[in-house]
């Protein structure tokens, strides 16, 4: 009997440990926005370029909100192929978007003024804001 119950015991550990799923498809997808993200920085290179000319430089809209609202800008060298990053940016816009709709994620709805331009601060670009008071 003690036989017995121990090969039940053994059987039953191994069929719980088989049947331990550790993937989480929310993480899965959090981790490729972010591997996404991480290439559009990367690509931007404003982490790697020196920045000596603002005019070498420009910034897009990078990330909206749910609402539809501007949420952020991103500077990028005007040396890299711009048509492929813009698509890049698109794809993750696109990917986010979905994202978050599928996980029925909150939304800060804020609005943010967007920059008008950019600026060399210490050899790094700069976004600059011209901000109004009423």
């Amino acid at each position: 009997m003690k036989k017995l119950s121990f090969i039940v015991f053994a059987l039953c550990l191994i069929f719980a440990s088989c049947n331990n799923n550790d993937d989480d498809p929310k993480e899965k997808e959090s981790q490729k926005l972010e591997t996404m993200h991480d290439e559009i920085i990367t690509l931007s290179l404003v982490n790697s370029q020196t920045c000596t000319n603002p005019e070498e430089w420009a910034f897009t809209q990078f990330d909206r909100n749910g609402c539809g609202e501007d949420a952020g800008y991103i500077l990028y060298s005007k040396k890299i192929n711009t048509a492929e990053f813009l698509d890049k940016i698109k794809k993750y816009q696109e990917a986010k978007t979905a994202f978050e709709t599928k996980w029925k994620l909150l939304y800060d709805c804020a609005i943010r003024s967007a920059p008008t331009g950019v600026d060399c601060v210490n050899g790094k670009p700069t976004l600059t804001y011209n901000h109004v008071i009423f």
